[in-house]
């Protein structure tokens, strides 16, 4: 985004404008020209006065000084003042600092002795101004009729304040003079007369006419639906007059000869892009607008080689590309010092192919950032007109007669309905058909009655590019309205708000784990794709269906993510940097995955956590943090009643883990929908993690799916007795505890509401290659006390079953 200068009082040379600057400044923030700051050009200047040398003296006692008796009114008594400056002589008029003036760097004059002399002032140097920032070769000098005793701000028409606009795209009318002022137009509720320049100037009836000279053929019209050219011979370039170059300054332009001056001069007043070419530069005088042939190469004012491409707009003549489209001119065409005929360009070129181009080209400009969120198309002429007119006043200068206009794709001016009742509606305010169009006509719409009484029909005039519809008249109405002044109210609904299924399994999901001890984190969707290759995530194929961002800030954000696992990662890697001693961490979120071609990215909902810095090795197992997170997504199972889940071996291609620590997560024993595992312990140590940090992740598109039928059912507490028995099996190491678990519990069938693993033992007492496990087994019915020959019954069945189908035996004590 551009910041815009503009000037208070070149503002004024086109509206009356009655407003202290601090006033104007809020007044065009409320109507949505965003002031982002009002900079007084003659800041630090308000002590320097003009004097003039009358006399110049030798120092007694330094060859490099001089004394210089300086006139500071008329009245006044002679003031010495010593310097080392080359360039002075008597009857200089110069800005003068006073014993006492603070200079704007914030020096403060003193009377001081130096070599023995008396010093009353200082002479100053326009980088002692502020004026320029390379240090200055000998004192400013000022013209000869500069007034004696007056004040140098006045003089140098510094008394001026600079307005910073930090315009969005949708008030590109007011990137020129005259639209800011316009908008300034609507802010007075009386009317207010809008000073456009007058345009008048001689032709040079004995030079024919333009025809007898250019030619402009358009090729492609939906890229240039107009080009206008003027020709104006016998330039001389030079310096541009004072007042020219102390206006552009203001904007913040740099003056460089009479002819760029007064193209950027008009740019400013119109905001509308000039190119000047040096007409003799051209070949036969003709103009062709054209695409750019493929490859097709051009040295831009820049002093860049450009290749360009079929899509971009070219300004030719038969042989060569002389201009980028509203974009740069090209060098080969370039206006010099040696040019003496000007052909001038104003045209209206599609905002789209010119925000392409400069965007493939890296080649942002003044032209294209205006061209780009367009201009009005109806005042090309005049502002050509308006050129021309300045450069005639150059000595020498003669116009040729006549415009080419070409305008292939006449502008039809956009007639929109509005009824005053839909801008009520909008508004939430009630204004009278009057009021509507009053406040539309203040901002240069011309409004007509409708058929219906309670409406309107709109005509947008052609500097108004941003209003296309209804809405855009009613944002308008309430800029003139007043934003402040529409009262603040609560939308009304008829429908209350409610989250949806999904989104109230995915909050459940949430605050279930967060009562199992893990915080929620948010990481970006947008990473780099070194992390992936870092841990090894490349290796599994859906990881590695990467979906490339175009344009990214950097590398760091150059794809969307494909796992939630980096973001973990990273998180938990972080506060282990900073000392953390134990953290859990879980993440809902999107991932994208590439589906080639030209087709949309898959996008998953997945569910992602990880942990660290569990001490309590309860089966000593030597994998706590394992052990811990695998309970934490039991619990999350059994509240959202999946049922029929289990952790198998992990026998998948996730080298990013511990080989013998790491699950997958299935479902009815076939579908996997998810895993958990300790990362690999190279990859922790690399990525500065405690040994042993676990992570999870599932798909939770497929947990809602899965559960989304289930209803909550909820029975009342039971009064009859629990029998618990305890049951200590010996089995072959290779056999899954898990799997007896899972055993245990079916054959134990309704009666069995309890079962809890307590212990699991390898040992002296146990031969080599089995393993011990003991079970709490909770027996109980709802309509009976049970008895004991009952329980023992099922008891039995369920060592049977163990030791047919696991080989187990119950271990002694």
């Amino acid at each position: 985004m551009i910041i815009l200068q503009i000037s208070y009082n070149w503002l004024k040379k086109y509206i009356d404008i009655n407003f202290t600057p601090d006033d104007l400044s809020e007044k065009l923030t409320m109507a949505g020209l965003e002031v982002e700051g009002v900079e007084y050009l003659g800041e630090g200047l308000e002590d320097i006065i003009i004097a003039r040398i009358e006399k110049i003296k030798e120092h007694p006692d330094a060859d490099k000084l001089v004394i210089c008796m300086v006139k500071a009114g008329s009245d006044t008594e002679l003031i010495p003042v010593v310097t080392g400056a080359l360039n002075v002589e008597v009857g200089q008029m110069v800005p003068f600092a006073e014993v006492g003036a603070t200079l704007p760097g914030g020096m403060q004059i003193e009377e001081v002795k130096l070599r023995g002399e008396l010093s009353q002032g200082m002479i100053c140097s326009k980088d002692e101004l502020g004026l320029q920032e390379e240090r200055a070769e000998g004192i400013m000098v000022l013209a000869d009729d500069a007034p004696l005793g007056g004040s140098f701000i006045k003089y140098k028409r510094l008394d001026d304040y600079v307005f910073k606009l930090d315009l969005t795209p949708n008030y590109a009318r007011c990137l020129g003079m005259i639209g800011v002022a316009r908008e300034i137009k609507s802010l007075y509720a009386q009317e207010k007369t809008l000073n456009t320049p007058p345009i008048s100037f001689e032709e040079a009836e004995e030079l024919g006419n333009i025809n007898d000279y250019v030619k402009v053929e358009i090729e492609d019209p939906d890229l240039c639906p107009r080009y206008t050219a003027r020709l104006v011979k016998n330039v001389k370039i030079k310096e541009s007059p004072e007042w020219i170059q102390r206006r552009l300054k203001a904007a913040g332009i740099r003056p460089i000869n009479n002819v760029v001056d007064i193209s950027n001069f008009v740019l400013m007043e119109y905001n509308q892009p000039l190119h000047t070419f040096d007409f003799n530069k051209i070949k036969d005088g003709k103009i062709i607008v054209r695409r750019a042939n493929a490859e097709e190469k051009m040295l831009t004012l820049d002093e860049e080689e450009r290749i360009l491409d079929d899509e971009m707009l070219v300004i030719s003549d038969p042989e060569k590309a002389v201009a980028v489209g509203g974009v740069m001119g090209g060098a080969n065409t370039e206006v010099t010092e040696e040019t003496t005929d000007v052909l001038i360009e104003s045209a209206y070129f599609n905002p789209v192919s010119i925000r392409k181009t400069a965007k493939k080209l890296g080649m942002h400009s003044d032209s294209s950032h205006r061209f780009e969120r367009g201009v009005d198309v109806e005042k090309a002429i005049e502002a050509n007109n308006r050129a021309c007119q300045m450069l005639a006043k150059c000595d020498g200068a003669r116009v040729v007669p006549g415009v080419i206009d070409n305008y292939p794709i006449k502008y039809e001016p956009a007639v929109i309905t509005l009824a005053v009742e839909r801008v009520n509606e909008l508004l939430g305010i009630e204004l009278e058909a009057a009021e509507v169009k009053e406040s539309l006509e203040r901002l240069g719409f011309e409004v007509e009655a409708a058929a219906n009484a309670d409406q309107f029909e709109v005509t947008v005039p052609s500097y108004r590019t941003d209003v296309e519809q209804g809405a855009d008249l009613v944002e308008e109405i309430a800029r003139v309205y007043g934003y402040n002044k529409i009262p603040s109210t609560r939308p009304i609904s008829k429908q209350r708000g409610k989250r949806s299924p999904r989104q109230k399994f995915e909050a459940r999901v949430k605050k279930l784990l967060q009562a199992g001890g893990l915080d929620e984190v948010i990481t970006y969707s947008l990473q780099d794709k070194k992390i992936y290759q870092d841990l090894n995530l490349t290796q599994f194929e859906d990881y590695a269906k990467f979906v490339s961002i175009k344009n990214p800030l950097s590398e760091a954000f150059g794809i969307l993510r494909t796992t939630l696992l980096p973001g973990i990662v990273d998180v938990l890697s972080s506060n282990a940097r900073r000392q953390g001693s134990e953290m859990a961490v879980f993440e809902t979120g999107t991932v994208f995955r590439n589906k080639g071609g030209n087709n949309r990215p898959e996008e998953l909902n997945k569910l992602g956590g990880g942990i660290f810095g569990q001490n309590n090795n309860l089966w000593q197992q030597g994998a706590p943090n394992f052990f811990a997170l695998k309970g934490v997504l039991e619990m999350l199972f059994n509240r959202v009643q999946l049922d029929q889940y289990s952790f198998i071996a992990d026998n998948d291609n996730r080298d990013f883990l511990h080989p013998g620590r790491r699950a997958e997560i299935k479902y009815d024993q076939t579908q996997t929908f998810g895993f958990i595992g300790e990362i690999h312990p190279e990859l922790a140590d690399q990525n500065n993690l405690p040994a042993g940090t676990t992570v999870f992740e599932l798909d939770l598109d497929f947990l809602f799916e899965i559960t989304a039928e289930k209803s909550y059912q909820y029975q009342r507490l039971v009064k009859y007795p629990v029998l618990a028995r305890d049951l200590a099996i010996v089995m072959a190491e290779d056999i899954a505890v898990g799997d007896i678990h899972q055993a245990i519990r079916e054959k134990g069938g309704s009666m069995l509401k309890g079962l809890e693993l307590f212990d699991i033992y390898q040992g002296d007492q146990i031969q080599d290659g089995y393993q011990s496990a003991a079970f709490e087994l909770k027996f109980q019915a709802e309509d009976r006390t049970l008895t004991d020959q009952e329980v023992n019954e099922r008891f039995n069945q369920i060592v049977n079953h163990l030791k047919e189908e696991y080989s187990a035996e119950i271990r002694g004590n």
